[in-house]
């Protein structure tokens, strides 16, 4: 008896059934509002890619660095050190601080091993092949300086990339075509799902649960000219007779 009462209690829900028909009918009710949104956000999408910036060309110089590993990271910080940019800054005569090209300069190491390369960053290429030069050059006379490093030897020197390395790419416009679709079909079941008017024959059914057997046309108002003409009345003939 239990057993039953529990079954009864804990009996399993039906399974929502999706209606491909409602689906389409809601997109094609809202198609102007899923239009609207998505090609608002494509548009913002072409225009913030398409913004003007300034073309960066990169420029990198590899040098072998002969150091213990407890002096290799010392060695490679100093790359990057005021006591290198500010002679490259005089000597090159550029209008920027050592902060300024510090932020322009990378140092990365070839898979853990000896050879260092030293990149820079800037909108000339010439200037930056020019900058990644002479920060070695000055590098390694403040390393021998400092340091007392002497076996740093140069492999290739920097020159000039005609290409830049931010190109422009099409990503963000597709990004922002997605998201805009995603956003208004969304809005869209939205708007309908808090929409409770009932407008056709389908939501009258679907309401009540009944079949509809008629319907009552919609009935046209009359023009003003109909509603101002009417019938003229019989006019009525008399004579009188003469006594």
């Amino acid at each position: 008896m239990e057993i039953s009462r529990v079954n009864k209690g804990f009996a399993p829900l039906k399974e929502k059934e999706i209606n491909l028909k409602i689906v389409f009918h809601i997109i094609k009710k809202r198609l102007w509002l899923i239009v609207l949104l998505t090609g608002l956000l494509t548009a913002l999408g072409i225009l913030y890619n398409n913004r003007p910036e300034p073309q960066i060309y990169v420029s990198s110089t590899r040098v072998i660095i002969a150091a213990s590993n407890d002096m290799m990271t010392t060695v490679r910080a100093l790359v990057r050190e005021p006591i290198v940019l500010n002679q490259v800054i005089e000597e090159l005569q550029l209008d920027a601080t050592p902060g300024q090209l510090r932020s322009q300069v990378r140092v990365d190491s070839v898979d853990s091993s000896l050879i260092t390369v030293v990149s820079v960053l800037d909108t000339n290429p010439n200037r930056a092949a020019d900058i990644a030069n002479a920060i070695i050059e000055k590098y390694r006379e403040v390393a021998m300086d400092t340091l007392g490093v002497q076996s740093i030897r140069l492999l290739t020197s920097a020159e000039p990339e005609p290409f830049p390395i931010n190109t422009v790419s099409n990503t963000i416009v597709y990004v922002a075509f997605v998201i805009g679709l995603i956003l208004s079909i969304s809005l869209a079941f939205l708007l309908e799902s808090l929409d409770e008017s009932v407008r056709t024959e389908q939501d009258v059914e679907s309401l009540l649960g009944l079949n509809m057997l008629g319907h009552v046309s919609r009935i046209k108002p009359r023009s003003a000219a109909q509603q101002s003409k009417k019938s003229k009345p019989a006019m009525i003939r008399s004579e009188s007779i003469g006594s």
